[in-house]
């Protein structure tokens, strides 16, 4: 059965009963650090997280009465990049300035995120102190778009690139768990503004770019760079209490 549609019954289910409290509509501009796996390693390089881009967050949250759990379901679009990073002064543009990375987006990306939330304020309504965890649905697309059009040449003065660049995009969907935590003010009982921050685990790469090179002279195995979704979103959001807590 499709995830959306389980995540919806599970939704109503919860949120129709007696139970129901308080439920929060919110919007979130998010900072995305997704981080590039290299599956065949690149000589005298490291694996990092990148900041390769920037969208909106819309959440749901739905507030149990007389607990300190919430439920929550969010949403997020954004463009799915493989990074290639380099030490400063490794590779020189044709302008003579340092080259230390590029990257390429040939997918999109959405996810769809359903967790548990705790809050560790007890008595305190006016702010609120938050884990939380759950697993999302993340599904990428394949964008109709040229790498050639993007990518640097590397021409030294240690890596020497022997042939251009390439990528290999793929349409997939995966399960990927995460964790975080969220807190901020609740302004009049209904206005929530706040900060989330969220890591997320991903298996299956969507995106693979392949580096064939050759450093200091020497011809080297080609470097085989991966993005899987695993990466950390920091999001600052607004949002709006239907109900007010009582």
């Amino acid at each position: 059965m499709n995830f959306k549609i389980i995540a919806f019954n599970i939704l109503i289910f919860l949120f129709s009963g007696k139970n129901c409290l308080c439920q929060e509509l919110s919007i979130g501009g998010t900072a995305i650090y997704t981080h590039t796996n290299q599956r065949v390693k690149m000589k005298n390089s490291k694996e990092d997280f990148e900041n390769t881009d920037y969208s909106y967050t819309f959440s749901y949250e739905h507030f149990i009465k007389n607990s300190r759990i919430s439920v929550f379901a969010s949403t997020t679009k954004f463009d799915g990049f493989t990074m290639i990073k380099f030490e400063e002064g490794t590779v020189i543009d044709v302008d003579g300035f340092s080259v230390v990375g590029d990257g390429f987006s040939g997918v999109k990306i959405r996810k769809y995120d359903l967790g548990v939330t705790y809050n560790l304020i007890k008595n305190y309504r006016r702010f609120y102190l938050k884990p939380f965890g759950g697993v999302g649905l993340q599904l990428s697309k394949i964008k109709d778009v040229d790498i050639f059009t993007y990518l640097f040449t590397a021409n030294g003065p240690d890596y020497f690139q022997i042939s251009p660049i390439t990528v290999d995009k793929f349409k997939t969907s995966q399960f990927v768990p995460f964790l975080g935590f969220k807190t901020g003010f609740v302004f009049w009982k209904r206005l929530d503004i706040g900060f989330i921050f969220q890591g997320v685990y991903g298996f299956k790469s969507y995106q693979d770019m392949f580096f064939t090179y050759s450093y200091r002279g020497e011809p080297q195995e080609t470097a085989v760079f991966e993005a899987t979704g695993t990466g950390l979103f920091c999001t600052f959001n607004i949002g709006f209490r239907i109900f007010k807590q009582e």
